[in-house]
């Protein structure tokens, strides 16, 4: 295959060339994105971007050699995992492109011994993204060798972490801090006094919660339930029940529980249920690429499917 095409939820078409690793834009009514103020090239370039130390884990996908980020406000999101803090966040790299999603090459190397040895000098990174781990040494060695113009130290980075803080339930009418934000307990807390339970629900989509996130999102779910100074409506109630449940169903996934994730695809008898729970058996199966976890999680796959046509028979 010498190319595939790409739509993006804003109605670009895109059209990436392998052999060269380039990309063809085209708007909504199929007029073509210039990759210069000229409009001369209408070849623009799939970046390429290296993380170059022991803190980083990469969700790549398994599927495709290059990955599809998101691009908001003039912004390429780059996400990662810190394998320190165990906490996903994000790479935020300023971009003019005027689409709202960008094909990328993302490749990984613990130290600057690997990555020598791994990559050729005559590959040219758009961008290297390092930790603390690598040394100023290592950074002349990577200057030198690959002639990189854009290195990004990861901790002095100004645009790599969008401050908490800074952000209130009023402003979510103007961004979606579902995309810039790295904590998602925080956002929920955050959705939660605005009562946006489906933006909650979102991020069960959005993130690879761990166990101990989904933990303290549950606990936040319960407390705003309980909470008789600001009690919540019946409606809402029935809502965040459902929420509570999506997330534990997930977190069993993650401890892999057996019997508690058999009891509650046995206890459920709306059509809802079945769906939201596919879906998440699907997304936790994306994240455990082993052949072990592969089986068992085409296993609650199947309880799920066959629970669901005992239902419609009813």
């Amino acid at each position: 295959m010498e190319f595939v095409e790409e739509k993006t939820p804003a109605g670009y078409l895109l059209k990436i060339f392998f052999k060269n690793w380039q990309f063809l834009a085209f708007g909504k009514k199929g007029q073509t994105i210039y990759s210069d103020d000229e409009k001369k090239s209408m070849l623009h370039r799939v970046p390429l971007i290296v993380f170059v130390g022991e803190n980083f884990v990469l969700n790549k996908s398994y599927s495709r050699n290059y990955e599809l980020l998101k691009i908001r406000n003039g912004t390429m999101i780059l996400p990662f995992r810190d394998r320190r803090e165990k906490r996903n966040k994000f790479v935020f790299i300023i971009t003019e492109l005027p689409i709202d999603i960008i094909p990328v090459r993302i490749d990984s190397t613990k130290n600057i011994a690997s990555m020598v040895k791994e990559m050729e000098p005559a590959i040219k990174p758009d961008y290297v993204i390092i930790d603390e781990t690598v040394s100023a040494n290592d950074v002349v060695i990577i200057k030198n060798r690959y002639r990189v113009d854009n290195i990004i130290y990861i901790e002095d980075t100004p645009h790599y972490k969008l401050t908490e803080m800074a952000i209130t339930p009023d402003q979510e009418t103007e961004v979606n801090i579902n995309v810039l934000s790295q904590n998602p307990v925080f956002l929920t807390k955050i959705h939660l006094k605005a009562m946006n339970l489906s933006k909650i629900n979102q991020l069960l989509l959005d993130f690879e919660l761990t166990a101990l996130d989904t933990e303290y999102i549950m606990n936040f779910i319960t407390a705003t339930m309980m909470d008789k100074k600001n009690p919540v409506s019946e409606k809402n109630r029935l809502i965040l029940e459902d929420l509570y449940n999506s997330f534990q169903f997930y977190h069993y996934l993650l401890k892999r529980d057996n019997e508690k994730i058999k009891e509650m695809i046995q206890s459920k008898t709306n059509k809802k249920n079945f769906t939201t729970f596919r879906t998440l058996v699907l997304k936790v199966k994306s994240q455990y690429p082993g052949s072990e976890e592969q089986l068992l999680y085409t296993e609650y796959d199947n309880q799920l499917l066959e629970k669901s046509e005992e239902f419609q028979k009813v």
